[in-house]
């Protein structure tokens, strides 16, 4: 009897160590993983703050916004501290969000601009999205916009500032009056957001008609931006610029931008019109810029164990350090 309660006392007391190295263990594990997205956020803060170093000495050295910029060229360099350790390596690139679609420009004070709409339009025609899904992507950001509309319209190129709606012919509005009719749209889009506001485009997968597919054709050509926004013809893919000028064919704008990334970059909103050789075109239609005030600067942090993962967009007034409007983490 006596050698088994011995026992019986042993096996309790080596139970109960092995709970609490067990629990000790646990504590180390969370521990370390805290201390490591600690050292891994402060990091990725580095990044961002180098992006926003380089954006504002390219401000200064160049007054346009060009693809042979150091701000588009990636960069990579090793981590420090306890990721270090765990072989942890940074990756960051800045993106230039106006060199996209902006799907805030297709309202404005309150209704649907026509322009801007059919430039989206030819955008999802060549992207390969349908038509009615184009459409119910249309209805779900103006929806969204409510208050939003009443805003004060951002220019569309630095010369070239847009009209507020209310000041624009009589025709025009019938025009945006009937575009929203055929839309399935009040004339005079509501005040009050009818759906939340879009963040990212992958809000859009809630919109009915519009399938992971469809977005993901979409999703290069197209961004989310605070405000309107005109689109760098320095930047912009061919997509997006034949889709800009009405008339331009994606074989010529593809022929444009091959002789501007060999580097005869545009200068200015009048250069970019008279290379595009379309005598009978509006220039003041042309929603083009040669300076972009919106980037995306992404940054991942690698390590043996986990990746994590910051998206940030800065908007850059040229005049100051870019801003932080938003950021985003994730592993």
């Amino acid at each position: 009897m006596a050698v088994v309660s011995a026992l019986l006392i042993v096996a309790v007391i080596a139970i109960l160590a092995a709970s609490l190295l067990g629990r000790q263990s646990a504590f180390i594990r969370t521990t370390q993983g805290d201390q490591a997205r600690a050292q891994a956020r402060w990091l990725l803060r580095g990044e961002l703050g180098q992006a926003q170093r380089t954006l504002r000495a390219e401000a200064v050295r160049e007054p346009t916004t060009r693809l042979d910029g150091a701000w588009h060229q990636p960069f990579t360099r090793a981590a420090s501290g306890q990721v270090a350790v765990e072989g942890g390596r940074l990756v960051s690139e800045i993106a230039d969000e106006q060199a996209r679609f902006n799907l805030r420009n297709l309202a404005d004070r309150g209704y649907l601009d026509p322009a801007e709409v059919e430039v989206f339009m030819r955008l999802c025609a060549l992207a390969g999205v349908p038509q009615p899904a184009a459409r119910a992507v249309v209805r779900r950001v103006v929806l969204s916009l409510g208050d939003a509309q009443s805003e004060a319209s951002a220019p569309t190129a630095p010369a070239a500032p847009v009209v507020a709606t209310d000041a624009l012919p009589g025709t025009v509005r019938e025009r945006a009056a009937r575009l929203a009719e055929s839309m399935g749209l009040p004339a005079e889009l509501p005040r009050t957001a009818q759906a939340p506001r879009l963040r990212a485009l992958e809000d859009l997968l809630a919109v009915p008609g519009v399938d992971a597919a469809q977005l993901a054709r979409l999703a290069p050509f197209v961004t989310v931006l605070p405000e309107r926004t005109w689109i760098n013809a320095n930047t912009a893919s061919a997509e997006v610029v034949a889709s800009g000028v009405a008339g331009l064919s994606l074989d010529n704008a593809r022929a444009l931008l091959a002789a501007r990334d060999r580097g005869q970059w545009f200068v200015n909103r009048g250069d970019f019109a008279n290379r595009l050789r379309m005598p009978g075109l509006d220039t003041a239609e042309v929603r083009m810029g040669v300076t972009s005030n919106w980037f995306r600067v992404s940054s991942v942090l690698d390590t043996a164990r986990t990746r994590f993962v910051q998206r940030a967009l800065l908007h850059d007034d040229k005049g100051s350090l870019p801003r932080v409007v938003w950021l985003r983490e994730g592993v």
